[in-house]
């Protein structure tokens, strides 16, 4: 990787991707492109990362990504994992509570907190590893023009003018990104007429352990712990109080010792942001694409602003490295917004509902919702699906050319990750399916006698990992490995789970029958029957 803090000491070279915005989500990606080994360049307008500690919350889908890279070693120590979540009413009576499992069903935490600038150095120097990537601080983008065959970025430096050229550009350039106004892309939904005070502190010995929203109609608010000696609290702004006014440090220790106990704090940050629930209108215009918060806001009750950002790096990045070794036509990435765009709607609706419960500052209106909770609780079912984290919806994505054809439930899934076991140990399933690669999953059966011989003449060019759970092999490529575990196998009792095909970001794209017939979802892979050289497993 080469990083440069001002303008580049040569012409900028031409390059497959440019990713515009150095932020969590355009790191992430670029990590999945050069790890494919794609010729990219990251354009940062600032002179470095930013360092601000705005993301909080992660989930299982953002953890397993960061395996998936290599990379969750250097997050993991700064992680709190697993804390309890709780919904207080103002006379302290719990509405909600979750408590998640110390593994969840995708093989890693489900909830946790982290420290967002201790995220982006990790990505940042996960970057190192790759040479065909290059990192641009001080290059802010001004224009593009778009061909045919690839598109022109003007871009101001403090040395002076330059341009650079890619096959393919993504806009990760957060919130009030220019490259959604260059691509022609408009926001749509609504933004909130309640606007929040953001506080980050450092309180020494403090005993925070859990996720506390409190519905205090009084003033609703959020505790959480942060990693290290920090708490996050968020305070509602209230009817006649201004920006000025929230953000005055006296005001603020005054909030703080008013509903903590703690009377000695050191804040780090503060910022009043206005929630936003919007979506854009397009996701991709020709040769230019959006991801996170350039392509859609959402209120951060349900935590995936930034996890949701993720979900698209994953999402792209492995059509875009299809389509640049010639693997596949350039029209499956339209798939990227029909697949994500339905998932994120559903996300901004969840996170919005969440909001409803939280915000309420009319008493009858809090009363009313205490109720109403309290009788939901009397169900052993509800507390049940509360107390898993069933709020928020499991991984999925919307149905494209990608994905089978029908309503069959466990097409669109993401797949389980288990703990299984070779000769050697015990390992998480994702250890036998490396980044970019395609898996064949057969349970009691080899999976490649299920395929038809155009498939498997696809996936042998793409590379795919065949994987015989509790079975005997039939093919020399298939590898066995062994599983117990209950929930898995729950899982795959309750979806009569045979076979399956699993893409590379890890959800499934179609089920295998003995029928062997050719799958649909491959059909837009067929021209990788052209390449030279198949891919080593």
């Amino acid at each position: 990787m080469v990083v440069e803090s001002m303008a580049a000491r040569v012409p900028l070279r031409d390059v497959e991707v440019a990713i515009v915005g150095a932020g969590p989500v355009g790191l992430m990606v670029a990590n999945l492109l050069g790890a494919a080994g794609i010729q990219l360049a990251v354009l940062e307008a600032n002179r470095g990362l930013l360092g601000l500690p705005r993301a909080i919350a992660y989930d299982a889908e953002t953890l397993r990504l960061f395996a998936l890279i290599g990379l969750l070693g250097d997050i993991e120590p700064g992680l709190i994992k697993n804390p309890h979540v709780r919904h207080l009413n103002s006379r302290g009576r719990i509405l909600l509570q979750a408590d998640m499992p110390a593994q969840g069903p995708y093989g890693q935490s489900s909830l946790g907190t982290f420290y967002q600038p201790d995220f982006e150095r990790v990505l940042l120097r996960g970057l190192e590893r790759f040479e065909t990537v290059r990192v641009l601080f001080g290059h802010q983008v001004t224009s593009l023009l778009q061909g045919d065959e690839d598109a022109v970025l003007s871009i101001t430096t403090r040395s002076g003018p330059a341009s650079l050229r890619a096959k393919f550009v993504v806009g990760c350039d957060g919130g009030t990104s220019r490259m959604r106004d260059l691509l022609g892309a408009k926001l749509v939904g609504s933004t909130y007429a309640q606007r929040w005070l953001v506080v980050d502190a450092i309180v020494r010995g403090h005993q925070v352990n859990q996720i506390s929203f409190y519905c205090d109609p009084s003033r609703p608010r959020v505790e959480l712990p942060a990693v290290g000696e920090r708490v996050r609290w968020e305070f509602m702004q209230l009817p006649g109080e201004t920006e000025e006014e929230l953000k005055n440090d006296d005001l603020i220790t005054k909030l703080i010792v008013e509903s903590t106990r703690y009377r000695e704090v050191e804040i780090e940050r503060k910022a009043v942001y206005t929630f936003h629930a919007r979506v854009a209108d397009r996701w991709r215009n020709g040769r230019g694409f959006l991801a996170g918060d350039a392509a859609h806001l959402m209120p951060p009750f349900a935590g995936q602003g930034m996890n949701g950002g993720m979900k698209d790096a994953v999402n792209l990045a492995w059509k875009l490295s299809s389509v640049l070794k010639g693997f596949a036509k350039e029209a499956i990435l339209d798939s990227y917004q029909q697949e994500r765009a339905p998932v994120v709607r559903k996300m901004v609706e969840v996170s919005r509902r969440l909001g409803a419960i939280i915000m309420p500052t009319n008493r009858v209106a809090a009363a009313f919702r205490d109720a109403v909770l309290a009788c939901l609780n009397m169900s052993r079912a509800f507390r049940a699906f509360i107390g898993r984290g069933g709020v928020v919806p499991p991984p999925a994505i919307g149905r494209s050319l990608l994905t089978a054809t029908g309503s069959d439930g466990l097409v669109g899934q993401m797949m389980l990750q288990p703990t299984v076991a070779t000769l050697e140990g015990s390992f998480p399933l994702d250890t036998f399916q490396a980044c970019h690669q395609w898996m064949v999953l057969g349970v009691g059966v080899d999976p490649i006698t299920m395929l038809s011989a155009r498939d498997r003449s696809i996936l042998g060019v793409l590379g795919v990992r065949s994987v015989c759970i509790n079975g005997r092999r039939e093919w020399p490529q298939t590898l066995e490995l062994q599983c117990n575990d209950a929930a898995f196998d729950t899982w795959l009792k309750r979806h009569a789970v045979r076979a399956v095909l699993v893409r590379p970001d890890r959800f499934i794209a179609s089920r295998l029958n003995m029928k062997a017939s050719d799958l649909q979802v491959l059909t837009a892979f067929e021209q990788s029957l052209d390449v030279a050289a198949p891919i080593a497993a």
